[in-house]
């Protein structure tokens, strides 16, 4: 497998975002839909396409995936085959793109390397507020070179938890529905229950320990495979609802401190299965 450095990856996710955040606070707020979809993929396209360019040249070994309005397919024959040996980039350059493109500083980047259909490095960068999160399989999770852990939250109950929608959740009605179910169950049990930002770096803070828990009904794999890992290097569980590992392409998923993460997946199994 291809050895990386992490530092050098994380410096190009650096650069990447001082330019994302001169074009955000020089913009207005974008609010028709058509004019929205044009903006993000002129935007989002130009930081993709460079953040691939720049990981090519470092390792050209390694496949680059297409990004989430395209799907998970590789984008050509030759990436499909480095994808095939096992290892491949994903990127989402701009994760929380309706917060971005109506001047609301909520937004992040995530990338992550993928190798044999497992997160191996991933990186969350906050670039408004300069945190960036990152971790490496067996090697801990950080925020700006800080080691973070999971908060020591037991169970879920009078916590702080977030949930969120993929993209275009309405496209999924069964995971709309469950959706419902679930934050209708969970409301009576804790303070609160907030969409605080992008979906990666919601996970990314019950990382840190900012909040007790997340989660998301919907394939969001694009923006929740790196946070799982962040997740679980920080001594968290990421799992998909029923308890199963979680993985592209999963319809959900719950991540939280293992004790929080027990009794979440319990009171949302209760309400799925009422």
């Amino acid at each position: 497998m291809t050895a990386i450095d992490t530092e050098e990856v994380l410096a190009l996710l650096r650069e990447a975002g001082a330019d994302l955040c001169e074009t955000f606070w020089h913009g207005e707020p974008v609010i028709e839909a058509d004019e929205m979809v044009d903006a993000f993929r002129r935007i989002d396209g130009a930081a993709n396409a460079g953040l691939k360019r720049a990981l090519a040249r470092l390792y050209p070994a390694i496949g680059w995936m297409e990004d989430e309005l395209g799907g998970t397919e590789a984008e050509d024959a030759e990436t499909a085959a480095m994808a095939e040996r096992g290892e491949y980039w994903i990127c989402d350059a701009i994760d929380g793109a309706v917060q971005f493109l109506r001047a609301i500083p909520n937004w992040s980047m995530s990338l992550t390397l993928m190798r044999e259909g497992v997160p191996a490095f991933t990186a969350i960068f906050d670039a408004v507020h300069d945190e960036m999160f990152h971790a490496a399989w067996g090697k801990g999770a950080f925020r700006n070179g800080e080691r973070i852990r999971v908060n020591g939250r037991t169970a879920h109950y009078q916590g702080m938890f977030a949930t969120s929608q993929p993209p275009f959740a309405g496209r999924d009605p069964r995971a709309v529905r469950q959706a419902g179910v679930a934050l209708s169950a969970m409301l009576p049990d804790v303070v609160a229950v907030r969409n605080l930002s992008a979906t990666s770096l919601q996970l990314a803070y019950v990382a840190c320990g900012r909040i007790d828990g997340f989660w998301e009904f919907g394939d969001d794999g694009f923006n929740c495979i790196g946070g799982a890992l962040l997740v679980r290097e920080a001594g968290g569980l990421a799992t998909q609802i029923d308890g199963k590992s979680y993985q592209l392409g999963s319809p959900h998923i719950a991540a939280a401190s293992p004790g929080a993460h027990a009794s979440m997946l319990l009171r949302l199994q209760e309400a799925l299965e009422a």
